[in-house]
């Protein structure tokens, strides 16, 4: 018996009366995970720890929660022998007052006592000199009062949680033990630190339609029951959005990408996306159960912490001429009203992406 074929963006009327064979659409995750090292998230009381799949690490300190107005501090090392060690720092800068007032360079002060005024960085976000870290870090393990003052404000900062933090950043790179270790320091040289991971590189294929349409009735009436048999998607999604119009891209000749709303809360909502084949022969894969755009070959989702939007969450997967691979995760830190949209990138996952 003759097979259905979707033709991209044409849906010939004959096709609805043809009957389908072997029309099973069993769901497979996406075989196209990009290749990487394994990944760690940390937390003690008000310090963060994020090492990405090179084994680059971000450790974020902030303000204790009840410290208005709050600050923040970002320290980011490489893996490696002799890797530098950044820190930045960002002052929230949500007050009102900052309309009509400079701010000006903040002072770092220890126990009260100024250890001078902060360098520029980029844009609104400063750094501590070689000098004024090396106090800042014996501050943090004498648990000393840290702050930051400029003309508007004293932001008060914590440096509870920071030493198992900072023992951690060093125990994932292997550097306990070592000279250039941040917590426990030793006698030994830094030659058999762990190594940085290379990127994963992934190239991404063109794509037919660089944006979705809406399915056409007879489309719907063809894809939409098979997929939602086969996965369970009307249990797991909201009943309304599952019932709501789907989108079709084509991809290329041979593949479609198929969106499926999902569910929708305050202030966030996901899509689930799959990748069929147009002749309905091969099985569907699941590239997500949460997405909110499709742009160009790139599925992405986009969350807010919360509904101010001082911290959100990203993720990406780009089309590889076969499969979509996860090529992105990161998060802004915490909901601590720095920034809107957050105050930093704490990536979890990075790769190279490259134009075929």
């Amino acid at each position: 018996m003759t097979k259905w074929k979707y033709t991209p963006n044409v849906f010939s009327k004959h096709s609805a009366r043809i009957c389908i064979a072997g029309l099973v659409l069993a769901i497979s995750q996406s075989a196209g995970a990009a290749a990487s090292s394994d990944t760690l998230s940390f937390t003690h009381k008000d310090w963060d720890l994020v090492c990405d799949n090179t084994l680059t690490c971000r450790a974020a300190g902030y303000s204790a929660n009840d410290v208005d107005p709050a600050s923040t501090v970002l320290i980011t090392r490489k893996a490696g022998p002799s890797t530098a060690v950044i820190n930045q720092v960002m002052l929230a800068d949500y007050d009102s007052e900052a309309a009509s007032k400079t701010p000006g360079q903040p002072l770092l002060l220890i126990d009260n006592q100024s250890l001078g005024k902060l360098s520029t960085a980029d844009g609104d976000v400063w750094t501590m000199s070689e000098n004024q870290f090396t106090a800042f870090k014996q501050a943090l393990r004498r648990d000393s009062k840290i702050s930051f003052k400029n003309n508007l404000h004293e932001y008060v900062f914590s440096g509870a949680g920071s030493s198992a933090v900072l023992l951690k950043m060093d125990d994932v790179q292997g550097r306990v033990g070592t000279t250039g270790a941040l917590i426990k320091k030793g006698n030994n040289n830094e030659s058999a630190v762990k190594m940085p991971v290379p990127e994963p590189v992934i190239v991404k294929a063109p794509v037919r339609d660089k944006q979705s349409r809406d399915m056409t009735p007879q489309e719907t009436a063809l894809i939409k029951p098979s997929i939602i048999k086969f996965t369970g998607a009307d249990s797991d999604c909201d009943e309304e959005r599952i019932n709501g119009t789907w989108q079709i891209a084509s991809l290329n000749e041979n593949q479609s990408l198929v969106i499926a709303p999902c569910w929708m809360a305050a202030y966030n909502s996901g899509d689930m996306y799959f990748v069929i084949s147009n002749d309905m022969s091969s099985p569907a894969e699941i590239v997500t159960d949460s997405a909110t755009s499709w742009d160009d070959g790139i599925v992405e989702f986009f969350m807010k912490g919360r509904g101010l939007g001082d911290c959100l969450s990203v993720e990406q997967w780009v089309w590889d001429g076969k499969h979509f691979v996860h090529s992105a995760a990161r998060s802004t830190g915490r909901c601590q009203m720095i920034r809107p949209g957050g105050a930093w990138e704490m990536p979890t996952l990075t790769t190279k992406v490259v134009t075929h």
